[in-house]
Parts: structure tokens; C-alpha cells; sequence
């Protein structure tokens, strides 16, 4: 009697958009054989689009709208929900927390997909990573907006005026694309709800956007940053350039150039950092990021991939240079990835990943947008 050989086991590590769509493809090119099975492994059940969360905190759009049920998405991928605790590349297997009080669970692999992304980076400032929301997580949406109409109630019955004005001051930090459109949304969204409160005015309303730079979205360019920063001026937002938080505390926001900001609300994005667990494994780094090779492969490491925020992919048309950690650079990643594993199972020639960024968009509120 003859032993079937065993199914070789894709593990992916990460629900976001590397892994979900190395997953998405995974699942097409391997229809027809049986001789592997796809896990994924992710902290929620579900994916989010994360590029709208500005959406949901500004109450513009539903929960069900960014998000997708990974189930649902992926009929013929191994789901678990849990955290990675650890990654054995030496003994090819990834140790998972499942639930309060469980046991870890073991999960060995054949082939190992890396796309944990990233988390947010207050640099060890004081206050902030107790007191500043994030733009992450469907939960750090769900705050915002949570906390903005608690602090409008609060301030609609405040007779003090310096208590008033600290729950009407909205700092949002960092001018790139997740700090623009949030101060954008997060202003149009205060301004309209300022009706339904009869003791409030605009005049009282303050939203400052802080960045550290000369100008608020560089990955634009100039013109553009400097018409983003005009209609956001125009529509009642201060933009703060060259400046930084130094500090925060729970009714105020310090900044480096000596300017105290009365405010109770701090949104921070400016700064990400690669999962914690990458920087346990034994494998080279680059800014902090795994580096791979142009076919997204883990150097000296057979069979392990990596892709998305961290990843450091090398640009192999600008050689010294990379790809940036963007969603539409995830999503080809992810294709690539399915398709080099695919290509090693079967015995077939690897696949070059090479990509041009096919355009850059960011909402500026009121149905406008820059690109």
C-alpha cells in the first residue's frame, strides 16, 4: 500500500493587503492541484481597507464599506485568527496565540509568506502612546470619531472657556497622505456637526495640522502640496510646517518650536515601524525591513517571502533604490509572491518583480482631491 505524499503547507503571516492578495492568488493558481494548502494567518477576521479609515472616523462612510470578511473572500484558504508569537526559520514553524488562555498553537510550513506590515511609531515621546490616536485600525477610527463627539458634548455645556477651547482644538500630526486626508475629513466632519449644538460656533473650532517638513505631501511635489495646504488653510485648517510634537498631556500638545497647544485631541501619523517580530529573526534588515531579492525571496533562507510594509524590496530598475511601502505595491507584491511559490512547487522559472507606481490620489475633504 502505497502513502499519498503529504500536501506541502503556504503559511502567510499578515491579513493585510500583501498577504490577503498573495492569498487571492494563491488560491486561483493552485485550483486545480492538490498537492498544497494555503493558511493565513490573521489578527482580525477580516480585511480593511485601510486607505479609507479617514472615512469611517468622519462618519462619510459605513464599517461594512472597508471591510470584507476574510472567509467570505477566501473560500479555499485556512483561516486562523491569532496573534504570531514566533517564527522558527530554522525549524520551519511559526508558533500562534489563539484566544485568552489557550495554549500556543504550532503551525509548520513548506513555504513562508512574511507580510506582518507595520505598527505605529511614537518614538518614545512622552505621553503619546498613551494619550494620541493612531490612524491604523478599524478601532482607532472608531475612537476618533467617538472621542470628537464626546468632546463636542462636553464642550457644548462647559462654561469655562479655557476648558472649552482645549475639547474644540483638533491637532492632527504628520502631513503626509494618512494626515491630510484625516485633518481634511476630521474638519469637515466638526464643522457640520457644529448645528446640532446650539452653544457652539465656528470661531471656536481650531484644527491644526502639524508637519515636520516645508511642505505637506512630498511624495506630490511642491505645486501640489502648496494647493493642498491653500484649500485646507481656506476651509479653517492650520497647517504648522517645520515644526514637530515634542510631548503631549492629557489637555495639551507641545511642539518643538516652543508653541503649547491647548488640546485634547491628538491624531498622530506621522510614523510607522515594521512589525516587532521582524526584528527577532536572523535575517538581514534594511531600514528596519526584511531585505529580498527581486523575486521576493528572504536571502539564505529557501522558501521564505516577504512583501509589503515590511518588506524593503529592491527597485531593480533604479538599482540602490526601493519600492515603497504603498497598497498598490502590496497588492502586486502579493501577485509575484503566488506566483514565484507556485513557480518552486512546480519546478518553473521565477518571476522578476518590477513595478511603476500608477498614480497617487489624496482627498482633501468636500469632494475634492489632489493627484
Amino acid at each position: 500500500m502505497t502513502r499519498k505524499p503529504r500536501r506541502k503547507r503556504i503559511v502567510i503571516l499578515g491579513g493585510g493587503f500583501g498577504g490577503v492578495y498573495a492569498a487571492i492568488h494563491l488560491e486561483k493558481l493552485m485550483a486545480r492541484e492538490t498537492t498544497a494548502e494555503i493558511c493565513l494567518v490573521s489578527r482580525d477576521n477580516f480585511f480593511l481597507f485601510t486607505p479609507m479609515l479617514h472615512e469611517i472616523a468622519a462618519s462619510d462612510l459605513e464599517i461594512t464599506n472597508i471591510v470584507n470578511p476574510l472567509r467570505k473572500l477566501l473560500r479555499k484558504v485556512d483561516v486562523l485568527v491569532g496573534d504570531v508569537n514566533q517564527v522558527d526559520l530554522r525549524n520551519k514553524r511559526v508558533l500562534i496565540s489563539r484566544g485568552y488562555r489557550k495554549p500556543l498553537q504550532k503551525l509548520d510550513y513548506d513555504h513562508l509568506v512574511i507580510a506582518l506590515g507595520s505598527t505605529t511609531n511614537f518614538y518614545d515621546l512622552p505621553g503619546l502612546a498613551e494619550l494620541a490616536v493612531p490612524m491604523k485600525s478599524l478601532r482607532d477610527a472608531i475612537q476618533l470619531r467617538g472621542q470628537i463627539l464626546r468632546y463636542l458634548e462636553e464642550a457644548n455645556s462647559e462654561d469655562d472657556a479655557a476648558e472649552r477651547q482645549s475639547s474644540l482644538t483638533f491637532v492632527v500630526a504628520g502631513g503626509g497622505f494618512a494626515g491630510v486626508e484625516t485633518v481634511a475629513s476630521l474638519n469637515d466632519f466638526v464643522r457640520e456637526a457644529l448645528r446640532f449644538y446650539p452653544n457652539l460656533c465656528e470661531d471656536m473650532l481650531r484644527v491644526i495640522l502639524v508637519h515636520s517638513g516645508p511642505g505637506i505631501l512630498p511624495e506630490l511635489g511642491e505645486s501640489l502640496g502648496r494647493y493642498t495646504a491653500k484649500v485646507l488653510c481656506e476651509r479653517g485648517v492650520e497647517v504648522r510646517l517645520n515644526t514637530r510634537v515634542k510631548s503631549v498631556t492629557e489637555d495639551k500638545v507641545l511642539l518643538t518650536d516652543g508653541v503649547s497647544i491647548p488640546s485634547r485631541t491628538l491624531v498622530w501619523t506621522a510614523g510607522t515601524v515594521p512589525s516587532p517580530l521582524i526584528s527577532s529573526l536572523p535575517c538581514e534588515k534594511e531600514r528596519g525591513r526584511l531585505l529580498v531579492d527581486q523575486f521576493l525571496g528572504v536571502p539564505e533562507w529557501p522558501n521564505v517571502w516577504a512583501v509589503g510594509d515590511c518588506a524593503f524590496v529592491p527597485d531593480i530598475r533604479n538599482p540602490g533604490q526601493s519600492h515603497p511601502p504603498t497598497a498598490q505595491h502590496a497588492i502586486r507584491e502579493g501577485k509575484v509572491v503566488a506566483q514565484n511559490i507556485v513557480a518552486v512547487i512546480l519546478g518553473r522559472p521565477l518571476k522578476l518583480f518590477s513595478f511603476r507606481t500608477i498614480g497617487l490620489l489624496a482627498s482633501i475633504g468636500r469632494r475634492m482631491g489632489v493627484a
